[in-house]
Parts: C-alpha cells; structure tokens; sequence
C-alpha cells in the first residue's frame, strides 16, 4: 500500500512562540529552493501520494508559498494548511483556492487565552483571518490543541466557532522531542470534555480513533499500531527524509534528488520500517501525524473508528457549508 501523506515541513522558522512547541527555537538550516521541493513532489506522485500537508514553523513565512501550493496542485495533490494566521490576511489571495483544508490555529476563545498560549497578541488577527478567508470563498476551520491548562473551557471554543460560522476540530496536546513524556499524554478528563463538547456544539469534531488511542495508553512498542514509514512520508524544510517521524527523528537523510528511490530501494528506510511503532521513544507515542494516517493501515477497532470519524465530519461540513 503506498504511503498516504507526505508531511513536507516547508520551514522550521515560525512568528509564534507557543509554550507547546518548540519547532520556534530550533536552529533553522538552509531551506529548499523551489526547484527541490518540486522535484521531490514529483516523486511523492510516483510513490503514490495524494495528500500533502505543508507544515512548519510557519508555512507563510516562505516568500514561494503560493508557488509551492500552485505546483501542488498542478501535479494534483490534495493540500492543507495549519496557519497561526499572523499573515493570513496578506497572503490570502495569494493562495486562494489553492488549500483543500485550511486550518487557523485557535488555543482559546478570547484574547488573552490564546494569546498566552501562542506567546504573542494574535487573536484579533485570527478573527480578521476567519472573516477574510470566507469573503475569499474558503472554508477555514479553528483547530483547538486540548491541552491540561483550557480542557475545561472547550465550550467557550465551540461557542466562538458557532458565533465566527466555521467548524471547529478538536485535536489533544501530545508531548515531543526533549519534552516526551507518557505520563502528560491527554488524560481521562480531557477525552470526557472533547466527547461533551462535541455533543453539546454540532460545529465541533474529533477523532474518534485518536480519542480511543488515548484511552487504551497510546502506542504499545509490543504491539506497536503506529506505521510512521509505511503511512507517512516526512521530509524536512533542508531537503532531509526524516525517520521514523519528524518528532522523533532518529535520521535525517539528505534527499539530494533521489527521494524515489531512498524509499522504495534504501536498507535505512526498510531498517526503520521494520521498527516503526518498537522503539523506546515510541511507547505510550499518541503523536496524532502520524498515528491517524496508520489508522488507514490494517484493519481493526482504529481503524473503523477513524472511517467513521471521517465519513461524519465529511457530511457534517457538508451540511454545515449548506447552512452557511
């Protein structure tokens, strides 16, 4: 089965300093020009790929962005994008209708909640972004990281989707890098506010597997349902193919214009393949990047749970455009 999503990290750099993440403070290397990342899109199309995820750091702060998404979509990927919307509102027309899933991050439903969280005064510019982005004919969704510190005020989230008119999806704060801990993985409570809230708010989703996961204690390196290889190929904004993940990167391999053949033919990526899910920093893993598209991948309860997550927030957001 060719893996489903390339998670293409077109930068490390990011305007935001979010007391969750801490992609801000690590050292960018030189990034990819164009020509690097179009090569590479063409051989994520010959190893079967059709869904990229441009991420960061930033993705806006590249200069090409509108570029890189008009390649995307000429070779016929389907594309997302989690902003954190600081530049949304002057490079909105630049990437109009060229975002299949356009995502605003939103760590709380007033100014100084999420402004806190993202450790700079954003919130304005986030609701100017939402407002932008339906004038342009786009279908924004907030996406709320839970986390220990808001669980408890996910109404208020759902309630300021509803006023904004847009969905609102709910993803549970995971732990990585230097950070990782099992034990601060999302608890019992935070799975039981993210299951009322999204009864109570009909614009609210979440997945249903993922939730499921946390429940059961995340991966279990002895039996290990995370395949970051298979499911996931993930490449970093130098032009490296990191393995197993990005957030627990044990290898970077520089690309250099082979990524084709790095994946399908290289002992290093077959050797990583063959321990996805069993390595020590893998136990208790709930990092959802990765674990979603493995979902797809082998059939068990996970795997109903993530098609019927995806079936219901298919018609659920096509009802909620009907309504709009």
């Amino acid at each position: 089965m060719a893996p489903l999503v390339a998670n293409y990290y077109l930068t490390y750099r990011c305007n935001a300093r979010c007391h969750f993440c801490n992609i801000w403070a690590l050292e960018p290397g030189k990034e990819a020009d164009f020509e690097t990342i179009k090569h590479n899109l063409q051989d994520l199309r010959r190893l079967g790929v059709k869904y990229v995820d441009f991420t960061g750091g930033e993705p806006l702060l590249r200069q090409d962005v509108g570029q890189i998404y008009t390649e995307a979509k000429r070779q016929g990927f389907y594309t997302s994008m989690t902003t954190n919307t600081i530049l949304y509102p002057q490079k909105a027309k630049e990437i109009q209708g060229l975002v299949d899933f356009l995502n605003f991050s939103l760590d709380g439903a007033d100014a100084e909640t999420h402004d806190h969280s993202r450790g700079v005064k954003i919130f304005d510019n986030l609701v100017e972004s939402v407002k932008i982005a339906k004038s342009l004919g786009e279908f924004p969704v907030l996406n709320h990281t839970v986390t220990a510190q808001n669980y408890e005020r996910i109404d208020e989230v759902g309630e300021l989707g509803k006023n904004l008119g847009v969905r609102v999806w709910l993803n549970p704060a995971f732990t990585a890098h230097e950070h990782y801990n099992s034990n601060k993985n999302p608890t019992p409570q935070m799975v039981a506010a993210i299951e009322a809230t999204a009864k109570k708010y009909k614009n609210v989703g979440y997945n249903k597997a993922a939730l499921a996961f946390i429940e059961a204690g995340g991966n279990d390196t002895k039996n290990p349902r995370c395949k970051a290889v298979d499911a996931v190929i993930a490449i970093s904004p130098n032009d490296e193919l990191l393995l197993p993940c990005y957030h627990f990167a044990q290898t970077g391999v520089p690309i250099q214009g082979r990524l084709y053949e790095l994946y399908r033919e290289s002992e290093e990526v077959e050797n990583y393949r063959q321990s996805q899910g069993k390595l020590k920093v893998c136990e208790g893993c709930t990092v959802w990047c990765y674990l979603i598209p493995s979902f797809f991948m082998g059939v068990d309860k996970y795997w109903w749970l993530n098609q019927v997550t995806y079936a219901s927030e298919f018609l659920a957001r096509k009802r909620f455009l009907q309504r709009a």
